[in-house]
C-alpha cells in the first residue's frame, strides 16, 4: 500500500467511515474530498452546489456481509476508485457488472441515473469522483474519446495503477484542506486516463462494431424535428425526444450516422425548404422563417453549404408547383430524409 495512504489513522472496524473531518459548515465547502451519508452519497447536495467535480470517500472495515442500493444523480456520472481489495457483487440496472474481487485501483464509471446494487462480503474502501456530465465531454473531447461513450465498452477496468496513485493523492491532499478545485484538477487526469484505457479496449476488441442508436429512437428524434423545423430545436430537445441524455444521444447519433445532430437539424431545414421553393410562390422572407432562421442572410448561407447554389436561383431551375395532393413533395422530402438516417445504420 502507498506510505502516503498507509500514515492514514485507522478506522473502526465495526463502523462505516461516514464523515471525513468534523470540519464547520463554514469551512465544509473547501473539502477536496466529502464524506457520505451512505453508500455513493456525498454529504452535500450536488445539485445545489452545481459543481463539475464532488470527490466523496466512503470505508467500510465490517467482514460480515451488507447490502446497499443507489442511483447515480441526474447529470452526473459516478465513477468508483478502490482504495483496498474487497469482495464484492456489482448490479447496474438490474445487469451483473462484475462479481468478486475489486483489486485496489479497479475503477468503474456509472452512467446518469443508472441503478447500482452492492453486496459486500469483506471491507472496502472507495473514493467515488461525482462528474458532471460536461465535464466528461470535455474530457471525451480532449482525449478525442467522444465515440467511446456510445461504443460497445468494458464497464469494469482491471487494476490500474495511475488511476490508483492518482486517487491516494487525492486523498492524501484532503488532509491539508485543499480547496474543492484540487478535486477537479486530480479527477482530469483519472478521466483522461480512463478513457485511454477504453480506448485500447475498444481497438484490441473482436467484436464487431454495433450501432448505438435503434432505429425506433432515430425515427422519434426525426417526427420531433418535422414537427418543429419551424421552431427553435436544440440538441436537449433532440435527445430528449429519443429518450437520452444530450451527451449520449450526440455521442450515438455520430456513431450511428456519422453526422453531427446539429448537421442533421440543418440538412432538414433545408429539404423543408427546397420543397416551399419549388412547390410554392411564397416569399423568401417567409420561407426563411417557416424553417426556423432568424435570417435571411443565414438561411442563404446554410442554403448555399448544403446545395451549392442560392435559394433564387435553385427556384428558378427546380419550380414547379404542386399539381398533385397537397404536401406530396413535402412528404417525399421527409420520406427521404428518415430513410438516408435509417439507410446510414444499415
Amino acid at each position: 500500500m502507498h506510505p502516503i495512504y498507509t500514515q492514514r489513522a485507522p478506522l473502526s472496524s465495526g463502523r462505516h467511515r461516514h464523515s471525513r473531518h468534523s470540519a464547520t459548515s463554514a469551512t465544509r465547502h473547501a473539502l477536496a474530498v466529502h464524506g457520505e451519508r451512505a453508500w455513493r452519497q456525498p454529504d452535500l447536495d450536488l445539485e445545489q452546489a452545481g459543481q463539475p467535480v464532488v470527490a466523496s470517500h466512503w470505508a467500510d472495515h465490517r467482514a460480515t456481509p451488507r447490502e446497499h442500493t443507489a442511483q447515480s444523480p441526474r447529470g452526473y456520472y459516478v465513477a468508483s476508485i478502490f482504495m483496498r481489495s474487497t469482495q464484492l457483487a456489482l448490479s447496474a440496472d438490474a445487469h451483473d457488472v462484475h462479481r468478486g474481487e475489486w483489486r485496489a485501483g479497479s475503477f468503474h464509471m456509472s452512467a446518469p441515473g443508472q441503478q447500482l446494487r452492492a453486496r459486500f462480503e469483506s471491507p472496502c474502501d472507495i473514493l467515488h469522483l461525482h462528474l458532471s456530465e460536461a465535464f466528461v465531454r470535455r474530457m471525451a473531447l480532449a482525449a478525442d474519446s467522444l465515440h467511446l461513450m456510445a461504443a460497445p465498452t468494458p464497464v469494469h477496468v482491471a487494476q490500474d495503477s495511475v488511476i490508483e496513485q492518482l486517487a491516494r493523492a487525492l486523498l492524501a491532499a484532503d488532509d491539508k484542506m485543499c480547496g474543492r478545485e484540487y478535486a477537479e484538477r486530480v479527477a482530469a487526469p483519472i478521466v483522461t486516463r480512463y478513457f485511454h484505457l477504453l480506448s485500447q479496449a475498444h481497438l484490441n476488441s473482436n467484436e464487431p462494431r454495433r450501432i448505438a442508436l435503434p432505429r425506433w429512437r432515430l425515427q422519434r428524434m426525426h417526427d420531433y424535428v418535422k414537427a418543429n423545423l419551424g421552431s427553435s430545436v436544440t440538441l436537449s430537445d433532440m435527445a430528449a425526444a429519443a429518450g437520452l441524455s444530450p451527451m449520449h444521444f450526440a455521442a450515438q447519433f455520430r456513431v450511428a450516422t456519422g453526422q453531427r445532430p446539429h448537421d442533421y437539424l440543418l440538412q432538414c431545414r433545408i429539404d423543408r425548404a427546397k420543397t416551399l421553393l419549388a412547390t410554392s410562390n411564397r416569399t423568401l422572407i417567409d420561407v426563411t422563417l417557416e424553417v426556423g432562421f432568424c435570417t435571411q442572410a443565414h438561411f442563404t448561407t446554410v442554403f448555399k453549404r448544403f446545395t451549392g447554389t442560392t435559394p433564387n436561383l435553385w427556384r428558378r431551375n427546380n419550380f414547379h408547383p404542386l399539381s398533385t395532393e397537397p404536401g406530396s413533395a413535402e412528404a417525399s422530402h421527409a420520406g427521404a430524409s428518415v430513410h438516408s438516417l435509417h439507410a446510414s445504420t444499415m
